[in-house]
């Protein structure tokens, strides 16, 4: 296997322990408005996921170009 595909888990580790680290400073700065802000960008970042995904499975089908294969 490729080196940057054998050493994803220990970057995935990684990224999830400084994301844990950078919450945590900024709940001790903001306090509970950090708290709203991360939850307004994770509910931003599931509604645009969401919206692509239900176009996804609404407009492939409808696709001009897959029919005229």
């Amino acid at each position: 296997m490729p080196r940057k595909i054998r050493n994803l888990p220990k970057a995935i580790k990684e990224g999830v322990l400084d994301y844990e680290a950078s919450y945590r400073k900024g709940v001790e700065k903001y306090g509970f408005w950090w708290k709203v802000f991360n939850w307004s960008m994770w509910l931003f970042i599931l509604t645009f996921i969401s919206t692509a995904v239900i176009a996804f499975i609404i407009y492939l089908p409808q696709s001009q170009f897959l029919r005229s294969l």
